[in-house]
């Protein structure tokens, strides 16, 4: 209730500050004549804009406040006579017989008067102006200057010797505490240590003495300078150092309050409509919420996507209320990189666009058992520029998605767990097995390795009757096809073990022996207890034999 409260106020102080800033005139940018302003004692009484015959504006300026100057020193001088009349060249300001300002018409313009109010106005404020200065000149004046001087002093010295004691303080805490300093650390790596950043601390307190230092002497000054007449234009000037661009920056933050509002709502607005983005993301990731033709793991992409979009409109309808946005420094900057976005980025939106496209064709999802290309493993990420597969081996291998995209992808996981994948091998057995001893083997050294399904049943397929062998192939379902090396390893090792209990030999690879003078190939923990290889039996062959003799 509070927070809310606090964001109505918020709102309402940026409301009042847009109408205020929307009340103050404009200033006159088409105006490049900045004048020269006419002085009594540092008193601006007007400012004149345009010259007369062979004098410049700056010339008529210096020389009425020349003018006025000397009548502060002439006591005996009527300021009361200070009165108008009309010249050849305008009406004239005089005094008596003196003439202390023309004005012409080209003057009463830019004041947007008549040239006879204005010289009646002026008047009015010259004779005001003398006599305030005389006043200033006046002992009490002077001495009630230098009275409120020595208390300036006093308050000075006070605020100079409150920082210096602070700061001093301050200083000698910081460097009985460096060693205690932890430094700053971003998990394992630290950043700067504890000494180093007391020495920052340090150089930041006495930075920061110095500059009020400076700038309380140099407000002592204006301020003294201020007190006396001689140098209140020394003292106006100084302040004007700092009051003008502080005056400036506040001038141009109150003409920014109208767009700085623009920008506040949008980026407020936009940032709940990314936050309901989100949320609808994430209820259709879970399955709450169900559209047709859109699958649950299209959420999290889509959500990136779209994201990405309102940040992009989000930024074009902002540009305009930026300030400076329509300098020659800020466009340059903006050419300049889009620039070098263009030339540097073209790989990259191949990739960002291959991306997209293998997110939404459902090729694979993060966790699938995938081949690419020659490359085998794991589908551990998939973003906008690449897929990252984790091989057997404990191997990263980035594939960029325009290299996938044009490869040719095997997911075996994608329907392995409704109906199953099946894994494959074959073995070539000898014309003197019966086939169906063989596929019984072959289904029993199936069903004895796990992760192997009972159910669909294996099968045994037979391949190809060649020359000296038969090839079976054995077929077998499994539903965990990230364990495949290690299942078909498993599965190879039942059937040597199926076959070699059953006396049948694996004839892979194709070899030739004689069998009578030869050991069994197969595993001595197979064969009979009294098993010996038999030699070689020799007959004679008496027709053979006979048919020699004759």
């Amino acid at each position: 209730m509070r927070s809310a409260k606090l964001l109505i106020a918020f709102f309402a102080l940026l409301l009042a500050a847009t109408a205020l800033a929307a009340q103050q005139p404009a200033p006159d940018t088409s105006q490049e004549n900045p004048g020269y302003p006419v002085t009594v004692e540092g008193s601006e009484v007007l400012r004149i804009y345009e010259g007369i015959g062979s004098f410049t504006a700056q010339d008529r300026a210096l020389a009425a406040s020349e003018r006025f100057s000397k009548l502060i020193y002439a006591p005996a001088a009527d300021l009361a006579r200070i009165t108008t009349s009309d010249s050849p060249y305008g009406t004239s300001v005089v005094l008596g017989e003196n003439i202390l300002l023309v004005v012409t018409d080209d003057d009463a313009r830019h004041y947007h008067v008549s040239r006879q109010a204005m010289a009646t106005l002026l008047a009015g404020r010259i004779r005001d102006a003398i006599s305030e200065a005389r006043l200033q000149h006046s002992s009490q004046y002077l001495i009630r200057a230098a009275i409120y001087a020595v208390i300036t002093l006093a308050l000075y010295l006070l605020l100079v010797w409150l920082v210096v004691r602070l700061t001093r303080w301050l200083l000698t805490a910081l460097r009985s505490m460096a060693t205690r300093f932890k430094g700053i650390r971003i998990q394992q790596s630290q950043i700067m240590a504890g000494e180093r950043m007391a020495a920052v601390l340090i150089a930041a307190v006495q930075l920061v003495r110095f500059l009020l230092l400076f700038v309380f002497t140099w407000i002592f000054l204006a301020t003294e300078f201020n007190y006396f007449p001689w140098t209140r234009e020394h003292g106006a000037r100084l302040l004007s150092y700092i009051g003008t661009p502080v005056k400036f920056i506040g001038q141009a933050f109150l003409n920014y309050l109208p767009n700085l509002f623009y920008i506040v709502v949008i980026v407020a607005v936009m940032y709940y409509v990314i936050k309901f983005v989100g949320v609808m993301a994430r209820e259709v990731e879970r399955g709450n919420i169900r559209i047709a033709g859109f699958y649950p793991e299209w959420a999290q992409p889509t959500y990136k996507i779209v994201r990405f979009l309102l940040f992009a409109f989000t930024a074009v309808i902002i540009y305009p209320y930026l300030p400076g946005e329509n300098s020659p420094a800020f466009k340059g900057i903006g050419l300049f990189i889009g620039v070098l976005f263009s030339l540097g980025s073209t790989s990259a939106v191949a990739n960002v666009v291959a991306g997209v496209i293998l997110i939404y064709a459902r090729g694979f999802r993060v966790g699938d058992w995938v081949k690419i290309g020659d490359n085998m493993g794991e589908v551990t990420a998939q973003t906008m520029l690449a897929t990252h597969v984790k091989t057997i081996r404990n191997e990263e291998i980035i594939i960029p998605n325009s290299v996938v995209l044009g490869s040719f992808v095997t997911n075996y996981s994608l329907l392995a767990q409704n109906n199953g994948l099946i894994l494959h091998t074959s073995v070539t057995i000898g014309y003197d097995t019966p086939w169906r001893k063989v596929h019984e083997l072959l289904i029993e050294a199936a069903l004895k390795t796990k992760y192997i399904l009972p159910s669909p049943a294996p099968f045994v397929l037979q391949n190809a009757l060649e020359d000296s062998y038969v090839q079976y192939e054995i077929n077998a379902y499994t539903d965990h096809p990230l364990l495949m090396v290690y299942i078909y390893s498993d599965l190879h090792a039942n059937i040597q073990d199926c076959f070699f209990a059953a006396g049948v030999e694996i004839m892979s690879p194709v070899y030739h022996s004689l069998r009578d003078g030869n050991r069994t190939a197969m595993p001595a923990e197979f064969l009979p207890k009294d098993y010996h290889p038999r030699g070689f039996r020799i007959a004679k062959d008496d027709a053979g034999a006979s048919g020699g003799k004759g």
